[in-house]
């Protein structure tokens, strides 16, 4: 049974490894890179197509973009394809949980068992060469035909992304202490029992598999207590992870294509992976807190199975720029292309730290590997010669702050031309003629008729979201310490390491984008009262850092939650005044830190992926009478809050991480699709003042 998703939730809602509930059955979605078998190719057969189901030469959802396929560190990016797709691709889906109940008498069924005879499937029309990853209408219960199967509640994960059914053998077992069934194919049932709901009243009851004696049964009061569920320092058997052997599945890659035997019959299990550096027993009493909570971070823990805190997407919003907008320290056609002809040359190199053997080849495939880019012999030597002698900041645009600072210049650049496959058209005013409250604040005005934005997503984690976007641009390998695990619990999406492409979706729509003046806000920035204010914000983000072993964030500054609080209430106000709702508009904060201080700019743009992105009705509002007006009005607007005065004059932080200080829902607080940085960061006293002293205020 197919199941209608849009395009935008396929890096968000429905991502790969993200659990969707839909009518009669529960499927998690697998990575893009999954081959899809029968897809009609270019020429006209039957084959076995990847990324979504689409050619990767010529897909039809293939995304181009060099700036940030260099950044990611791929050749391009591809999106979701679609209900008109030629090839008729799928977003692909597994059934989980895998563990089904009987509505009727609350026994358990494996779907990995259940497939192995097509008689259970409700619906057995054109069940010829569907494979297991597929979806059918569901299950009829062995014991009652009129009644559907449905899946469990309760499901297992790490804090490294593995995930997993609840082991309700294992469990019951070792509890009543009978390790020799584990494993056995006895009968499962859950019992409901009292007048609650509560897991007090839910048992797990075990039956001999041929006789249908009770061997016992236990509740499932403790099954949300990691320690007292999966972990034993004592006993070996009632330990989880001696039982699994240190492995377990991350069940977005598929399964394997070795068949493996459970209860006696045939089946397919999940791809498992093995945990690193987890001794029995994890702990001793002796250890410390940190230690103990390390190790047990490896470990699962019990969840439902549709938890807000089982995936958590990780997504970056990067614009698309023209190719003249901006200047890259080397031209990234070339570095594109260079890379994937290192990829190549590996097999034939020795030393792969003599970059002379690279140029040498390099001559000898010129005119094959690189004869339609623009560059001649000479100078694509000496490119190649600089990318191996730059350091890696310098070679490419790794880091967030150098994405957004080329963005930050293509705006203010009045020499763009773009293409005609490129979505971008901008007219730049002076801001002399916005009249505001604080004169001369505003240096430009770009109204962008044309702006593309491309979600890219990049990986997802789960128990804990990623809180600093910084980390997705570091590599493994020149990181250390606690950053290096926070890095490594980002999940990949490709079940490939080879696939050199990343989900991704484009939004094309319009924007604001207003760039202020430097002088100001530095003489803001530096009053004692400003300093002060901040530095509550400061500490406070300053030591939820280091509870993850991260250094200080370079890029917080006061002008940045300035910025980052006026464009909230400029979205407020925006969506008044033009007719966008407040989660179709989305913001990017471009605010400099020690390298880059004359970076201080705000950009508005619509989000939505159809046609009211593009409306026409944000530009207009850009035009200095309709844009002086909304300043105003949004200013007079932040200056009172029905919460006040609690919500000002809260000097201790608040909201997550404590990094909030005069903003809630009342006032400043955004849909969290549309703020940049999870609604932190955000005090409306750094606009108007605090009630005691209101000469803090930038437009006070």
């Amino acid at each position: 049974m197919e199941q209608e998703i849009r395009t935008s939730q396929t890096i968000h809602t429905y991502g790969p490894g993200a659990i969707a509930d839909f009518p009669e059955l529960s499927v998690l979605i697998l990575s893009h890179d999954i081959p899809q078998k029968g897809i009609i190719g270019g020429d006209g057969h039957y084959n076995n197509a990847v990324y979504w189901g689409e050619d990767f030469e010529f897909p039809a959802n293939r995304i181009e973009d060099d700036r940030l396929a260099i950044a990611f560190n791929v050749e391009c990016f591809v999106s979701a394809p679609t209900s008109d797709s030629v090839n008729k691709a799928k977003v692909q889906s597994i059934r989980f949980p895998s563990i089904l109940q009987c509505p009727a008498t609350g026994q358990l069924f494996d779907v990995r068992e259940l497939e192995q005879n097509e008689e259970n499937y409700v619906d057995r029309r054109n069940r010829a060469g569907k494979n297991v990853d597929e979806t059918f209408t569901g299950f009829d219960s062995p014991n009652f035909n009129s009644r559907k199967l449905i899946p469990v509640r309760f499901i297992i994960a790490t804090e490294g992304g593995h995930l997993d059914d609840f082991p309700f053998d294992w469990y019951i077992h070792t509890r009543l202490k009978l390790y020799d069934e584990i494993g056995k194919g006895n009968k499962l049932y859950l019992k409901s029992s009292g007048s609650s709901a509560t897991l007090k009243n839910i048992s797990l009851e075990s039956r001999h598999r041929k006789t249908d004696e009770i061997l016992g049964s236990v509740t499932l009061e403790r099954i949300f207590d990691q320690e007292d569920t999966f972990v034993s320092l004592k006993e070996p058997h009632e330990d989880y992870m001696i039982y699994a052997k240190n492995r377990l599945p991350k069940p977005w890659y598929g399964r394997n294509s070795k068949i493996t035997s459970t209860s006696g019959k045939g089946i397919k299990n999940f791809r498992n992976f093995k945990i690193e550096n987890l001794n029995y027993p994890p702990y001793s009493i002796e250890d410390s807190d940190e230690e103990k909570k390390r190790q047990l971070a490896k470990y699962p823990r019990t969840l439902l199975r549709g938890a807000g805190n089982l995936y958590f997407p990780i997504v970056y919003k990067g614009i698309s720029l023209p190719k003249n907008g901006y200047s890259p320290n080397l031209p990234e056609d070339f570095v594109l292309r260079f890379k994937k002809a290192i990829d190549s040359w590996e097999d034939f190199i020795d030393n792969k730290q003599d970059v002379e053997e690279y140029i040498f080849l390099l001559k000898r495939t010129f005119n094959k590997r690189f004869h339609d880019l623009p560059y001649d012999i000479d100078e694509a030597i000496d490119y190649a010669e600089k990318y191996f002698l730059s350091s890696n900041e310098e070679k490419v645009q790794f880091t967030t702050q150098q994405l957004r600072k080329q963005e930050f210049d293509c705006f203010l650049n009045e020499n763009v031309i773009s293409k005609k496959n490129e979505w971008y058209d901008s007219r730049i005013m002076n801001g002399a003629n916005y009249k505001l409250g604080l004169s001369n604040l505003i240096e430009n005005v770009v109204l962008l008729d044309k702006i593309k934005e491309l979600k890219i997503f990049r990986g997802f984690t789960r128990i804990k979201p990623l809180m600093f976007e910084d980390l997705i641009f570091d590599s493994p390998e020149k990181v250390t310490g606690r950053r290096k695990a926070e890095l490594e619990r980002i999940q990949d999406p490709r079940s490939e390491l080879s696939t050199n492409t990343l989900p991704c979706t484009e939004v094309r729509g319009e924007g604001i984008f207003i760039k202020f003046n430097d002088l100001i806000l530095n003489e803001w920035e530096n009053k004692t009262e400003v300093k002060k204010r901040f530095k509550i914000i400061q500490e406070n983000n300053d030591n939820y850092r280091a509870s993850y072993g991260l250094e200080p964030d370079e890029v917080l500054t006061a002008r940045y939650v300035l910025l980052h609080t006026l464009s909230h209430i400029l979205i407020n106000e925006l969506s008044i005044e033009c007719g966008y709702g407040s989660s179709s508009l989305s913001e990017i904060i471009y605010s400099g830190n020690n390298e880059e201080p004359n970076m201080n700019g705000i950009l508005i743009y619509t989000s939505t992926s159809d046609s009211e992105g593009t409306l026409g009705g944000l530009v207009e509002k850009g035009e200095p009478t309709f844009l002086s007006n909304v300043f105003e009005k949004a200013i007079g607007k932040a200056s009172w809050c029905s919460s006040d005065p609690l919500c000002l004059d809260n000097t201790s932080g608040k909201g997550f991480m404590g990094v909030n200080l005069g903003a809630c829902h009342s006032c400043c607080l955004l849909p969290e699709t549309s703020c940049c940085n999870m609604n932190k960061f955000l005090d409306r006293g750094m606009l108007i003042g605090t009630l005691t002293n209101p000469e803090i205020g930038l437009f006070s």
